[in-house]
C-alpha cells in the first residue's frame, strides 16, 4: 500500500472514530509539565497509553515516546524559543460511560431505582499507599493546564488515624497527589494544615471537609464543625494558608455580624491577586436574618461574596443566590458549577422525600430537581427521589457528565443536555461491596473521575473508557490542553493502530 492510500483509509478511520456510539473522552493526559534549563522539558503521565508523542514548533514528524508505564516522562527542545505539542492515545473497552448491559438493583444506600450498570476502570492502584485515607472528606483536582499543579489532586483527610489493609498513619489535613498518584510535593504521610485552621479551636472530623482547587490552582477548603467554621485557602504546595470570612465557628446562634457558619462545599472564581475574588458556599447556620432579613429558616442556602481584592479574612456581606429553599436546613450538601453557569447542588435524603439533585439558574432559579424529574420518569406522584442517597456531585468540565458520589460508594453519572440532567439515560459504576460512607468527587481536564470514600478508606480514579486523543500544549508563553474525539490528520501515522482499534471496538458494541 503507498503512504497516500495508508493515508486516506487512515483519515477514513478517524471519521468512523467520530461516530462511535458511546461517548469519547480522554483518560491518559500529560500534566504538570515543566521546562527546566531552557530546553528540558518533563512531565507526568497518569496512565499507560497505546501511544504518546511530542512534535516541535507544530511542524515535521512526531516524535515517540514511551507510553507502556505510566510517571514522569522527558524530551529536549532544541531551543528554548521552541514550542511544543504532547499527544496521547488510547482506546479502551470498559469505563464509565460504556454500559456493560447488566443492571444494578435498588438499595437501601444507594440508588432507588434499577440502573443499567457501566465499566469499572480503575486507573489508581488500592495497593498504593498514597490512596489510602481513614478518614477521607473531599477531593478536588487542578485543571488549568496553566497552574504548576495541572492534573495534582487533593484529598482532605479529617482525623489522624491508620489505615488498614494497606497500613498508613495519617493526620488531619490535606495531601496532595500526582495524575500519576505519586506525591507531588514529598510531604508522605505527614499532613499539611496550612495557617493551623482545621483544627484551631478543637479537633473534628469535619473539618477539613470539601475541597475546591481554582483556576489559579489555589486549594480551597470548606470546613463543616461547629468549632472551626470557616472557608480556607491554601497555596498549591500548601505551605501557606488564610481563613477567608472572619470569625471562626458555626453554631446555630451565630454571633452577630458573623458573616458565615459550618460551610459543607465551596466554589471560587477568580482570585484575591487579581483583584476578582468571588467565593460561593452552602452554609449550614447562615440566614438571611443575619443581615436584617426577614427569613430564620433559609440555612443550606447558597451564598455569594464579592471580595474581590479586599483584606482576609473577609467581612464583605453575601447575597443570596438562590431564590427559593431548595435544600434542607439539616443535610450534607454539596456545589458545583457548570461551565454556562448554572449551578448544581446536592444533599443526602434517605427518606427520599426530597431533591437529591437541583440544578439552579445563574439567576438562582430553579431549573430542574431529581424528585419532580423521578416522579415524572416513573409515572408515579409519590416515588422517592431517585438519587436519595446522593452525598456529593461534580460537573465534568465540557458540561456533558455529572457525576454522583452515592452513599454506599458506588459512582453514578448522568449524561447533560443542556444543562439538565437525564435521569433516564443514568448509568451506575459498581465499585465493589455497597459500604457507607462515599464522600467526594470530582473530574480531572481528560475526565477522569477521582472519589473518596470513608467506607472504602480509599482514594480512587475511575477512567470514561472510549477513544482517547489528548493533546498539551506549549505556544511559547501558555500551556493549553484539548480533548477530541479523533486525532489530528497529523497525527495519524503514529496513531493509526489506535483506529484500528477503535473499528474494533465499535464492531464489539454493535454485536
Amino acid at each position: 500500500m503507498t503512504r497516500t492510500v495508508r493515508l486516506k483509509s487512515l483519515a477514513a478511520m478517524a471519521a468512523l472514530a467520530a461516530s462511535l456510539p458511546f461517548s469519547l473522552e480522554a483518560a491518559p493526559f500529560a500534566s504538570r509539565v515543566v521546562i527546566s534549563g531552557g530546553t528540558n522539558v518533563s512531565f507526568i503521565l497518569n496512565e499507560p497509553a497505546d501511544a504518546l508523542a511530542y512534535r516541535l514548533n507544530g511542524v515535521g514528524p512526531l516524535q515517540p515516546l514511551s507510553g507502556a508505564t505510566k510517571g514522569t516522562k522527558t524530551f529536549s527542545m532544541n531551543a528554548p524559543t521552541d514550542t511544543f505539542e504532547i499527544f496521547v492515545n488510547k482506546i479502551d473497552t470498559v469505563g464509565y460511560t460504556i454500559p456493560t448491559g447488566a443492571t444494578i438493583a435498588a438499595v437501601s444506600t444507594g440508588l432507588s431505582q434499577t440502573t443499567n450498570e457501566s465499566g469499572f476502570k480503575l486507573i489508581s492502584d488500592d495497593s498504593n499507599a498514597l490512596t489510602r485515607f481513614n478518614s477521607p472528606r473531599g477531593v478536588s483536582v487542578s485543571n488549568n493546564p496553566n497552574a504548576s499543579n495541572f492534573g495534582v489532586a487533593y484529598v482532605a483527610n479529617s482525623a489522624a488515624g491508620n489505615t488498614t489493609g494497606v497500613v498508613r498513619a495519617v493526620g488531619d489535613g490535606l495531601y496532595a497527589i500526582n495524575s500519576d498518584q505519586s506525591d507531588a510535593y514529598g510531604y508522605g504521610n505527614t499532613e499539611k494544615d496550612p495557617g493551623n485552621l482545621f483544627d484551631a479551636v478543637s479537633a473534628s472530623a469535619n473539618s477539613a471537609f470539601r475541597v475546591m482547587v481554582s483556576a489559579t490552582g489555589e486549594v480551597y477548603t470548606a470546613d463543616f464543625s461547629d468549632a472551626n467554621a470557616n472557608a480556607n485557602r491554601a497555596t498549591a504546595d500548601l505551605s501557606a494558608g488564610a481563613r477567608l470570612l472572619a470569625g471562626v465557628g458555626g453554631p446555630s446562634a451565630l454571633p452577630v455580624g458573623q458573616n458565615h457558619g459550618s460551610t459543607t462545599a465551596v466554589y471560587v472564581e477568580g482570585s484575591a491577586a487579581n483583584g476578582d475574588l468571588v467565593l460561593y458556599t452552602l452554609d449550614e447556620d447562615l440566614t438571611s436574618a443575619q443581615f436584617g432579613g426577614v427569613s430564620t429558616t433559609d440555612k443550606n442556602s447558597l451564598w455569594r461574596y464579592n471580595i474581590g481584592s479586599g483584606a482576609l479574612p473577609s467581612n464583605v456581606t453575601p447575597t443570596k443566590v438562590n431564590a427559593s429553599n431548595v435544600l434542607l436546613t439539616a443535610a450534607t450538601s454539596d456545589l458545583d458549577r457548570g461551565a454556562d453557569g448554572k449551578f448544581y447542588l446536592a444533599q443526602t435524603r434517605s427518606a427520599g422525600g426530597e431533591a437529591g439533585l437541583v440544578v439552579l439558574n445563574a439567576d438562582g432559579t430553579t431549573a430542574f430537581d431529581s424528585l419532580s424529574a423521578s416522579r415524572t420518569l416513573l409515572g408515579n406522584p409519590t416515588a422517592v427521589d431517585i438519587f436519595r442517597n446522593t452525598q456529593a456531585i461534580a460537573v465534568s468540565l465540557d458540561q456533558k457528565w455529572l457525576a454522583v458520589m452515592v452513599n454506599n460508594s458506588d459512582v453514578a453519572v448522568v449524561p447533560l443536555v443542556a444543562g439538565i440532567p437525564d435521569l433516564a439515560n443514568r448509568l451506575i459504576v459498581n465499585t465493589g461491596t455497597d459500604i457507607t460512607s462515599g464522600r467526594d468527587i470530582a473530574f480531572d481536564a481528560a475526565g477522569n473521575i477521582h472519589y473518596v470514600s470513608s467506607g472504602q478508606a480509599l482514594y480512587r480514579v475511575i477512567s470514561p473508557g472510549g477513544a482517547t486523543y489528548a493533546k498539551t500544549s506549549w505556544n511559547g508563553q501558555s500551556y493549553s490542553f484539548s480533548v477530541s474525539a479523533v486525532p489530528e490528520p497529523s497525527t495519524l501515522g503514529l496513531l493509526g493502530s489506535a483506529c484500528i482499534g477503535a473499528i474494533g471496538l465499535v464492531r464489539r458494541r454493535r454485536a
